[in-house]
């Protein structure tokens, strides 16, 4: 059973903390570099000076980023600049967006679950009720996140879950709620408009509770930060607060849930020859050469549509490819201990297929490149200008970079319902859910 709950939220009040939009912020792993400077500095009560607040020279585990982010926070509810809500309540949170010019609107609401493990296999009777991951986490990134978690003893950012409900139960509920002013509305740097509506009358929140018990939720985005909470819970037993965790849910079925690729830029590899490399593809694939990387992603949509298994390469020598997988069965041999479900996908083909066996990019040579941040693959969210900028980076020393089409929502369930993981980085929901609208305190 999977059992949702409002809860008292602490949110920013405007009259101390000004305009909001210079509050909240975009989740902690996508704030780096000169990007933490640059949304701190928008407000002295910007919620990325808790949740990426920075290392200085000479900390020790009486005074670190995690203290002082536990210090900022108490400060900040001092204050009066976060305010805990009088009564508990859920909230719809609506988003609005454009993605290749059309515009799209998602919305879920934000609530309490009762922290469980990861579901392992599937009820001798009845439906399945439980919660799903999707893909895989690397322990550097939870340490972090708990580190944070036990310090602050609160929890930020959103987790971001979708779950079935085809019928729209919820949504009527939440449809309801959007009619009114919203609480909270603004309009951040990426020109999403973000809103916030209070879900406060007890039948509501109890229809919300009830319409969850018998559902799945899969964590879409979030998996550090729910395997964090798990953590917090087994070193804090006394607490009846850290049994639960703080999420975004979205229907499966809204028409505004979006997944995007994210490609996967090559570098540092020893002895890589171009024609080598595509000699090796050709024994598989249908390479096909193009002039401009428009016409390669035209031929990529055009079998995306058609269900085939495609990719798009380019390698620096003023050729765009697009690459059709010839016999998908190579992956029962590559893989014989996933499913179908999984074998299908195109981020599992090119991670088995050619990072790993072509190109001898494997697990322990993946982990290496995202723990220390250069190492082997980069991996380019296809948003914006990304795309340009993964060809400059392949021009000025990069050795590849490989594009893919987007995994669907319903690919993701299915794996995720075989309770099986996908690499790394094989969705990118869009747009992220922001952090700084709702806060939960465990005390």
């Amino acid at each position: 059973m999977v059992r949702v709950i409002p809860f008292k939220a602490y949110r920013y009040d405007e009259k101390v903390v000004g305009d909001l939009s210079k509050a909240v912020a975009p989740p902690y792993d996508v704030i780096k570099g000169k990007k933490v400077d640059e949304i701190q500095g928008l407000s002295q009560h910007n919620i990325a000076w808790v949740t990426k607040n920075k290392p200085w020279e000479g900390d020790a585990k009486e005074n670190n980023q995690y203290t002082r982010a536990r210090d900022l926070l108490s400060k900040w509810i001092d204050e009066g600049a976060l305010k805990q809500e009088d009564r508990e309540c859920f909230y719809v949170y609506g988003q609005n967006f454009d993605v290749g010019g059309q515009e799209l609107f998602r919305f879920g609401f934000i609530g309490l679950i009762e922290l469980e493990e990861f579901a392992k296999k599937a009820p001798s009777k009845g439906k399945f009720a439980g919660v799903l991951q999707h893909e895989e986490t690397l322990p550097k990134d939870i340490q972090d996140r708990l580190d944070l978690s036990r310090s602050t003893m609160a929890y930020f950012g959103q987790i971001f879950v979708i779950y079935p409900d085809p019928e729209g139960t919820i949504d009527s509920v939440l449809e309801r709620y959007m009619e009114k002013a919203p609480i909270m509305d603004l309009v951040d740097m990426d020109r999403v408009r973000h809103r916030l509506w209070k879900v406060d009358i007890p039948a509501d929140r109890q229809r919300i509770t009830d319409a969850m018990k018998d559902r799945y939720v899969i964590i879409a985005d979030g998996h550090h930060r729910y395997k964090t909470a798990l953590a917090l819970q087994k070193e804090h037993p006394e607490l009846d607060t850290a049994r639960y965790m703080m999420m975004t849910f979205v229907n499966m079925s809204n028409p505004g849930l979006v997944i995007l690729p994210t490609h996967r830029l090559v570098q540092n590899l020893e002895d890589f020859d171009r024609s080598l490399i595509l000699g090796k593809m050709r024994e598989h694939f249908l390479v096909k050469a193009f002039d401009d990387k428009d016409a390669m992603f035209s031929e990529m949509e055009r079998l995306f549509k058609e269900e085939k298994h495609a990719f798009g390469l380019y390698m620096n020598d003023d050729r765009f490819y697009s690459m059709e997988l010839v016999d998908l069965s190579l992956m029962e041999k590559l893989r014989p201990e996933a499913s179908q479900e999984l074998r299908r996908l195109d981020v599992a083909i090119l991670h088995s297929l050619i990072l790993d066996r072509m190109l001898g990019i494997d697990k322990e040579k993946l982990l290496h490149g995202t723990m220390t941040g250069g190492g082997y693959v980069v991996y380019i969210k296809g948003i914006g200008d990304a795309v340009d900028e993964s060809i400059k980076q392949v021009n000025e020393g990069a050795q590849a970079v490989f594009f893919m089409n987007p995994t669907r929502i319903d690919e993701v369930e299915a794996v995720s319902k075989n309770f099986e993981c996908m690499p790394q980085k094989s969705t990118f929901f869009h747009p992220k859910v922001w952090t700084g609208f709702t806060i939960y305190k465990l005390r």
